[in-house]
């Protein structure tokens, strides 16, 4: 970007107004002359016309002290220099030449004053050519003395603006110069570590798999995701986090070279373009950058964090035609490889990669989900829980399925993992929960039905709102109402799941304790956790007949449950057999095939 500074050369004088008069007359002006008689009449002439500040000199020695004497701030108060031909060893001509070598005393005019016998015409227009601003010669009149001197301080004004006009074009170019290199950086760095951001990433991505095309040889592009980041930012401020960026910014420049592109991708991600550079040289060098993250220590009040880093390399070749696009996020998907397979490790690019391939089903099939939401394309299927004690079914557990576009049904398994990844459980959650209390207004009251929720539910404040409307809206009895959490769920937010778990149970709702068994510290929370109903773990079911330690352990759950108060159920039962087993054990209900499979309709399983 260009910029022109367009200063007039000749600028109109506007006419005189009274205070301009004013400051003229206010003006500073040195009178130089041999004769004491001379230069005494004219200053007696100017004080006469009202001009205030007038100092008198009788050598050249005496005129320069004035000029130096008046310079302050790299600025001369000097407005005027009236010069005689009389005095020794100065004239204007000399005078202008020395003056016009300093920038403070260039726009000083200068008046000259010839005797008429002396009155030359060349040196007239030599001195004219020079600077001089006025010539005069004596004998001096008072009608026209104190206008020339006016007009040469009107000059002298003139000049000064011009002047001040021009610094303060020369300082708003320099401050325009100054926003358009910020302009600039900022456009290609991050605004926080002064790194490279994305944009010149790309345009060097670009210039690299050039080079390697034409010149055969190899780069690498190494992808940085800092662990668990997230935990620092969040537990000690965004301006800690900010700090500890800005310090593994200054780490990456210092670890390598400052030909490479050393980027900030956003938040916690960092990326290096290394040129000629092989795979397996990137891969020793990414390695030695994770040891150096991996013993990176970061220390704020007291509280001390370990930091880690997951990388990923995409190498760029010239065997492989590749595109910027693709080579951002071959890299990224390798640093999400090393990420998912345990962090603090380094990863090089592999098609292949089945994390990937979790990732791909996870992006498709989260806009089907929202889509089902949103189109009401969710459907219920129930399955019947047989009770030992009355001998017949006594509740059905609900479970979702979705509809695809094509009208195939699609099973839990499908979906539910990519709705609890993507946030999106929780509104399942919900539509089941509204979907059973509506069903269950026209059902019989002997029925009691359980749902499924995930773990996340607790924490959303739609649930309990939600159950006590439809309680209200229904008329339902609310010990009818059994939701079912897994074991695992409860653990991931005990405490607040606790809390929600009894607000329910206020209302009078049942809980269900799901998949128990599976986890290490199943019987602590069985103890401490408020649930009427324990589901055993199909796995300890399905070869209970040939396992004795299956055996053994389904007998002491159901033992140590009903010594809590707590009724059992036993899932993925088969066989009669099986059933037999477990009513020797005390079993309360009996769930599975045997009993019956799941079903669109009710008026088969009653």
């Amino acid at each position: 970007m260009e910029y022109q500074l367009d200063i007039p050369q000749k600028q109109q004088i506007d006419p005189l107004v009274g205070s301009d008069v004013g400051v003229l007359l206010d003006s500073k002006i040195i009178i130089a002359g041999a004769k004491e008689s001379d230069v005494a009449y004219m200053k007696t002439m100017l004080e006469i016309s009202g001009f205030t500040d007038i100092s008198s000199a009788n050598s050249s020695e005496d005129v320069m002290s004035y000029l130096q004497k008046g310079i302050s701030n790299d600025l001369c108060d000097i407005d005027l220099v009236i010069l005689d031909t009389n005095l020794a060893g100065m004239s204007a001509h000399d005078l202008r030449k020395t003056m016009d070598n300093f920038d403070e005393w260039r726009r000083i005019p200068i008046i000259s004053l010839t005797q008429e016998s002396q009155w030359d015409h060349a040196q007239t227009l030599t001195d004219l050519g020079h600077g001089v601003t006025t010539l005069l010669y004596n004998p001096l009149t008072a009608e026209s003395f104190p206008p020339s001197v006016m007009t040469a301080l009107a000059v002298k004004k003139e000049r000064d603006q011009t002047y001040q006009q021009q610094l303060e074009l020369e300082e708003e170019l320099a401050m325009l110069k100054v926003m358009e290199a910020r302009l600039q950086f900022s456009v290609e760095h991050d605004d926080l570590t002064g790194l490279a951001n994305r944009r010149k990433l790309e345009q060097a991505i670009e210039l690299s798999i050039i080079q390697t095309r034409n010149f055969h040889t190899h780069s690498a592009l190494i992808y940085i995701d800092l662990d668990r980041f997230k935990v620092l930012n969040d537990a000690e401020g965004h301006v800690v986090g900010d700090a500890l960026l800005v310090q593994i910014a200054n780490s990456l420049r210092g670890f390598f070279s400052s030909k490479d592109i050393v980027v900030r991708i956003g938040s916690d991600e960092f990326a290096v373009l290394v040129d000629n550079m092989d795979k397996y040289q990137a891969l020793a060098r990414a390695e030695e950058l994770r040891d150096i993250l991996d013993g990176y220590n970061f220390e704020h009040k007291g509280n001390h964090y370990h930091l880690s880093a997951s990388i990923g390399i995409k190498s760029i070749s010239a065997d492989e035609p590749i595109l910027v696009g693709d080579v951002l996020t071959h890299a990224n998907q390798a640093c999400y490889t090393a990420k998912k397979r345990g962090r603090n490790r380094v990863h090089l690019y592999n098609p292949s990669d089945r994390e990937m391939d979790s990732l791909r089903h996870n992006v498709q099939w989260a806009p089907r989900i929202r889509a089902a939401l949103q189109q009401e394309n969710f459907l219920l299927e129930f399955q019947p829980i047989y009770s030992v004690e009355t001998n017949e079914v006594s509740h059905y557990e609900c479970l979702i399925r979705m509809r695809g576009e094509d009208n195939t049904i699609y099973y839990p398994n499908d979906f539910i993992p990519v709705a609890e990844t993507m946030g999106l459980a929780q509104q399942i959650d919900l539509w089941v929960v509204n979907h059973v209390f509506d069903l269950m207004r026209s059902l019989p009251d002997h029925l009691s039905f359980n749902i499924n929720l995930s773990g996340n539910i607790f924490l959303d404040k739609k649930l309990y709102p939600l159950v006590q409307k439809k309680l209200a809206q229904t008329g339902v009895d609310p010990g009818r109402i059994v939701f079912e959490i897994t074991e695992t769920a409860a653990i991931s937010n005990v405490n607040d799941t606790k809390d929600m778990v009894n607000r329910l149970r206020s209302l009078g709702c049942r809980f269900a304790l799901d998949d128990f068994g599976s986890g290490f510290n199943s019987y602590h929370y069985l103890k401490n956790f408020p649930v009427e109903i324990l589901k055993i773990d199909g796995a300890f079911i399905t070869d209970l007949e040939s396992d004795p330690i299956d055996q053994v352990l389904v007998k002491s759950m159901i033992d140590i449950a009903h010594s809590l108060g707590k009724k059992t159920v036993a899932e993925y039962v088969e066989h009669q057999s099986t059933m037999d087993l477990l009513k020797s054990y005390g079993i309360d209900y009996i769930q599975g095939y045997l009993v019956g499979k799941p079903q669109v309709s009710l008026l088969g399983g009653d």
